[in-house]
């Protein structure tokens, strides 16, 4: 959300995101976390939906989307659903996907740290 706000950014590196907002409150994520973060559901406050829900925005900086093939905590259906979506549009976005679950993409002792390291390491490539 913040690339589509800070176009100044060089790029994002994204660890399994929730990148449906919309998507994510039928599913009931996190026992609802998204419903928290935007205070309500969508019916409530569409324009909160779709001013922070990534998928509905134009982000103009290269993403990467790690996100693992055993996640049970947020679909990566979620992001290849993003990613494919946001090709179609244009938009410079990378998906991996590590054969891991939710957490171990933010721990440096896990495999799939090498995939996240690399990602980032990559976006900084002049």
């Amino acid at each position: 959300m913040l690339a589509a706000y800070q176009p100044s950014l060089r790029g994002v590196v994204a660890l399994a995101p929730v990148s449906d907002l919309r998507r994510a409150f039928e599913l009931h994520l996190s026992n609802d976390a998204v419903v928290e973060f935007t205070s309500g559901t969508p019916s409530e406050f569409p324009d909160t939906y779709r001013e922070a829900s990534p998928i509905e925005l134009s982000i103009k900086v290269p993403q990467v989307i790690v996100h693992g093939t055993h996640d049970d905590t947020v679909p990566v259906e979620m992001s290849r659903t993003y990613a494919n979506g946001k090709q179609k549009r244009g938009e410079n976005v990378g998906l991996l996907e590590p054969d891991c679950g939710h957490f171990e993409l933010i721990d440096p002792s896990s495999n799939a740290w090498t995939t996240v390291k690399q990602a980032a390491l990559d976006l900084l490539k002049p």
